[in-house]
């Protein structure tokens, strides 16, 4: 008997020795991994995916304002060539043009070449954005959610291509002193100068684009708005063109002097009617 007392008392104290070890984690067998605790997921992230920043494609604008994605300007055969590396800007097409810094009869002939590249390209830009609209500004239109989504992007594609032209104007007349003294050549470039100082209707398309962006600066909103968009839709073909038709001249200036096999093609003109939907081309 005594000896059984003994036994059942061994037992016991080997049981109490293992119990607590399953005691430490219940349910879990000795011996077995750590059980997996989900880590919280942020707000909107989907199961199994990590957020990360979009990226962009290269080449396109990631200061300021610009649009992450917008198209870029359509380049013409010409533009598609080497350029200077243009400044950096919030906002830009990708065709502006840096200040002139060279020297020599060769860097003026290379800049010019590209700014006249260049200013044909936001040409053709322009005239696509503006291909087949009303050609008038919306009607009842008294706050930006009003306008469409495609009229809105319109008008900030315009205002990058206004601000591009802007860096055509200061660079022609930054690379104009210490012209070469070609006459043909001064002439065509003085042409030019005036006809791209006279854009202003480029301006009410960056005027348009704060107002869509930021309307309680503009106020009463509608009535901006359509001044604006009169203003634009009336005369910037007219003054483009001009603009234009004064490149193409400063191009033929341009490859009397340039070296063989630097000529550039001479750009199509435009018709004068301007791109408007049901508007006859003349």
């Amino acid at each position: 008997m005594a000896r059984r007392h003994v036994l059942v008392a061994a037992a016991l104290l080997v049981a109490g020795a293992v119990l607590p070890a399953f005691a430490q984690l219940p349910g879990q067998a000795p011996g077995a991994n750590a059980p997996r605790v989900k880590a919280p997921r942020s707000p909107g992230a989907q199961a199994g995916k990590t957020l990360r920043p979009r990226q962009l494609p290269s080449g396109l604008p990631t200061s300021g304002n610009a649009a992450a994605g917008a198209p870029a300007a359509a380049v013409t055969p010409q533009a598609a060539m080497a350029s200077p590396a243009a400044p950096s800007n919030a906002f830009t097409a990708g065709l502006a043009m840096p200040p002139f810094s060279g020297t020599g009869d060769a860097a003026h002939y290379d800049y010019l070449r590209a700014l006249a590249r260049n200013i044909d390209s936001a040409t053709v830009a322009l005239v696509d954005i503006y291909r087949n609209t009303s050609g008038q500004p919306m009607a009842g239109a008294t706050a930006p959610t009003a306008l469409s989504a495609r009229e809105r992007e319109r008008w900030t594609r315009c205002r990058d291509l206004y601000w591009d032209f802007d860096t055509f104007a200061s660079g022609l007349q930054g690379v104009r002193e210490g012209l070469p003294a070609n006459p043909a050549l001064q002439r065509a470039a003085a042409s030019l100068d005036s006809a791209l100082t006279a854009l202003d209707a480029l301006g009410e398309c960056d005027n348009v684009a704060s107002m869509i962006s930021a309307p309680a600066r503009w106020d009463p909103w509608a009535q901006q708005y359509e001044n604006a968009a009169r203003h634009f839709y009336a005369d910037w073909y007219t003054q483009v063109r001009e603009a234009h038709e004064r490149d193409r001249a400063l191009v033929v200036a341009l490859n009397t002097v340039l070296p063989a096999g630097r000529a550039l093609p001479v750009p199509p003109g435009l018709p004068r009617t301007p791109p408007y939907a049901g508007a006859v081309i003349r």
